[in-house]
């Protein structure tokens, strides 16, 4: 889904090039055992035009980078800590703990699972909704405005990088499964990235934080885990690692998604997943998408409504912003049309997770009998095909249709006006 859009933004040649394509999971058990391979990236690209590729962060930053105009580099503020959100008569401003202060017609807070961006959006509607409280006779209503802590974390994860061991072929793609914990290892061109993912005790609304500290009890534990069929381990992995580190793996949906028409959140910031299915990153480009054609739509509606008429002789210039109330309903537009789908995204990836650790003896059954059979792969990507299909493209980026398959693009992405075309 993600590579699509990103195509339309002419960084496709380059992720190409940054990238290693997919083509299925390895699948073994804690004891190093055949459970089946998983096709599902094959199957993709059969259907959609293109498997999913992995690729490194730097690498992805390093494209966007390398393709924005230097006019837009200008505009990139790095080592920023945001401070306050307020809103005034006509816009927002972001205060950053260096003193600095910015000013827009709206922030977009795409600043992932701890976003600061949401936590003063939260303020902002929570001191409205006392606002008028006081004004108001009855009682105040309650709303999302407190929604503090929106993720529930059940498992951690211990993420290392190291370099592409004998054991190991560039493309190659490996899981782990069992009681607890679960692996995925992906081995790109310059090096393997696996993430390990080991179930908590309880599910939390406050995760504790881990260091390096929590890397000897853990490695004491599960050294001596396979992650491939010719038994390279956990242990020799870690200790090869170029870097590690430990993150909490949130779950959730954020309740509400925007303020005032003023702001708005994406990707983490308003939904995250485990990242066992890889649907995380390609929901929060789909935001953006999304997100992008409503403002969009507000600025070409603003334009219109402010042009003068022919007959006008004036010459004031013309304010195309549009206000608040119009980019409140791009807003909401956008939650609407994305909220259902990214909760049910975020199901389907839990429970990929929860079956990949064994958690319920149907999810075990489920996971060694039914999702190891290659048939049953191809259904349920065949299953979920329209709706991949239905995935939309920005509506106002004219080009070709980079990416094609066996099934056709519902959302059709804009053609180029031909050259002496009427």
């Amino acid at each position: 889904m993600g590579l699509r859009a990103l195509g339309q933004l002419g960084l496709l040649p380059d992720l190409e090039k940054g990238s290693t394509p997919l083509e299925k999971f390895q699948r073994i058990d804690h004891q190093g055992r055949d459970i089946g391979d998983a096709w599902f990236f094959t199957f993709v690209g059969e259907s959609h035009g293109a498997r999913p590729r992995v690729i490194s962060r730097h690498t992805l930053m390093q494209v966007f980078w390398n393709n924005l105009p230097v006019s837009a580099r200008a505009h990139i503020h790095s080592n920023k800590k945001v401070s306050n959100v307020r809103t005034t008569s006509n816009g927002v401003v972001v205060s950053c703990t260096d003193g600095t202060s910015y000013e827009g017609a709206m922030v977009i807070g795409a600043d992932g699972a701890y976003s600061a961006v949401r936590k003063h959006m939260q303020r902002l509607a929570l001191e409205e909704q006392q606002k008028n409280a006081q004004s108001s006779e009855s009682p105040a209503k309650q709303n999302h405005a407190d929604e503090e802590k929106p993720f529930l974390t059940s498992y951690r994860c211990l993420w290392i990088r190291f370099p592409v061991l004998p054991q190991l072929t560039i493309g190659d793609a490996f899981e782990t499964h069992g009681p607890l914990i679960t692996t995925q290892l992906f081995v790109d061109e310059d090096s393997a990235l696996l993430n390990v993912y080991e179930k908590l005790p309880s599910p939390t609304y406050t995760p504790q934080r881990w260091t390096e500290a929590d890397d000897d009890p853990f490695m004491d534990k599960w050294r001596h885990l396979p992650l491939t069929r010719n038994k390279l381990t956990l242990g020799q992995a870690y200790d090869h690692r170029v870097a590690a580190g430990w993150i909490n793996l949130e779950e959730g949906v954020v309740r509400k998604w925007s303020f005032g028409g003023r702001v708005v959140l994406v990707g983490d910031a308003a939904h995250k997943y485990t990242p066992s299915s890889g649907m995380g990153c390609n929901e929060g480009i789909v935001d953006v998408v999304v997100l992008t054609n409503e403002i969009a739509r507000a600025f070409s509606s603003a334009s219109r409504s402010s042009s003068p008429s022919e007959d006008s002789s004036a010459t004031t210039t013309i304010n195309t912003v549009p206000s608040a109330v119009a980019l409140a309903t791009g807003f909401k537009t956008y939650q609407n049309t994305r909220f259902d789908l990214v909760s049910y995204g975020c199901m389907v990836s839990g429970t990929a997770t929860n079956a990949s650790t064994w958690s319920s003896l149907f999810l075990k059954f489920f996971d060694l009998w039914i999702l190891s059979m290659k048939p049953i792969q191809r259904f349920f990507v065949h299953l979920g095909a329209k709706d991949m299909a239905r995935t939309p493209c920005f509506e106002f980026i004219e080009g070709e249709e980079l990416i094609v398959g066996k099934v056709p693009w519902t959302s059709k992405i804009p053609k180029r006006a031909e050259v002496g075309a009427e």
